[in-house]
């Protein structure tokens, strides 16, 4: 299980609601015959600590005031301790809101000694109120308990952070290694071929004067040569620009797993035409990749079905969501789904999560392009070598 940042936020937030069992102690103040000033004196600790604990939680844990953490701890310690003095003991303690504090605050080799003490104090200060050996026993248990259970928190936190951490460099990685490879391709296609025209054309350049004829048949074979280097390059921006359904699925399953997200695919279409399979695996690759830099899912979801004469491909993932500004990519997206008659809605979920949906109709495909490149595929009609790339 991994935490977004609104789970950490809405985290925060149960934290400061728990100032709710504030309220006993102050009807308590309020209703029981007390003087004025200890009236005055037990609201006043009272809301002070209160302070300080939304202080903690909103701003000093991994925020703005971090520096003031020690502060923050020991100014609560000292509030919640006043309190605790000048209350009998059956009205118990809230001394338990240090011990979470100093588990939340500090790195575990300096929490676990420091909730010792702490709940050690809190067996003292129980002492000091009256109780018995056998109660303050119990309150230093339970400090302690509430105290690794704090530790244990921070802990679980901390491991998610490096995970977030983890899918952001793979994503990262990912790109590069896409980049490299392609380089690495188009160095394998190009750099032979260029050789040989360098070659060739240095050789045709001699030979202009002395050989003629010669000369003629290099110039040839330069043409023939760049010819073919400019087939196989078509071929290879093809590829890239040209993805399949299959091989994106199988691609977005593999980095998934290794980013620790569960993945499941439902793939339930008719046979497409290349156009739209193509769209629809951009669509994969688009989202997948999203889904890894951005998102911190720990689930995703992919539809793929024909209805209605029409192709569709679903992906939701249950991270962050947030706003549904589109970049470069979504972009993209948009122009090619627009030149098939389709239509692409990307949008947060209402409560966590992110959906981007693709439409495309096939008989606004089959008639036009949707043949040709199929009776392309089966070697019915030839590309000419004058058609340029896109």
């Amino acid at each position: 299980m991994t935490f977004n940042q609104r789970t950490l936020e809405l985290g925060r937030l149960f934290m400061v609601a728990l100032l709710v069992f504030y309220i006993l102690p102050i009807g308590l103040l309020l209703s029981q015959p007390f003087l004025i000033r200890d009236q005055a004196i037990g609201l006043g600790l009272l809301f002070a600590s209160g302070l300080v604990w939304v202080w903690f939680w909103t701003r000093v844990l991994d925020g703005p005031d971090a520096r003031f953490r020690v502060v923050a701890v020991a100014l609560g310690a000292l509030l919640i301790g006043a309190f605790t003095l000048m209350t009998p003991p059956q009205y118990g303690t809230f001394w338990i809101y240090v011990i979470v504090m100093i588990g939340a605050a500090f790195e575990w080799r300096v929490a676990l000694p420091l909730i010792v003490v702490a709940s050690l104090v809190a067996a003292g200060l129980d002492m000091i109120r009256g109780t018995t050996v056998l109660i303050a026993t119990g309150e230093f248990l339970n400090s302690a308990i509430v105290g690794a259970a704090a530790i244990a928190g921070r802990l679980l936190i901390e491991a998610n952070k490096q995970l977030s951490r983890a899918r952001e460099q793979i994503a990262r990685l990912a790109v590069s290694e896409e980049r490299l490879r392609f380089a690495r391709d188009l160095h394998d296609l190009l750099g032979h071929s260029l050789s040989v025209i360098a070659l060739k054309s240095e050789l045709a350049g001699r030979l202009i004067k002395q050989a003629p004829g010669l000369a003629e048949h290099e110039v040839g074979d330069i043409e023939n040569v760049a010819r073919q280097a400019l087939r196989e390059v078509r071929e290879a921006v093809a590829g890239y620009r040209q993805p399949t359904l299959a091989a994106e699925i199988a691609g977005a399953r593999e980095a998934m797993t290794v980013a620790g997200i569960e993945l499941q695919v439902e793939d339930d279409h008719d046979r497409l035409p290349p156009a739209v399979e193509a769209l629809l695996a951009w669509t994969v690759r688009e989202a997948a990749t999203n889904v890894l830099r951005h998102s911190g899912a720990h689930h995703l979801g992919i539809r793929i079905e024909t209805r209605d004469d029409h192709a569709i491909a679903e992906i939701v993932d249950d991270g962050r969501g947030g706003a549904a500004t589109p970049g470069s990519g979504l972009m993209g997206l948009r122009e090619r789904v627009e030149e098939l008659g389709g239509s692409l809605s990307a949008a947060p979920l209402p409560y966590e999560g992110f959906r981007i949906r693709v439409d495309v109709p096939l008989r606004s495909v089959l008639p036009a392009r949707g043949v040709a490149e199929a009776a392309t595929s089966v070697g019915m009609v030839g590309a000419p070598d004058t058609e340029v790339a896109r």
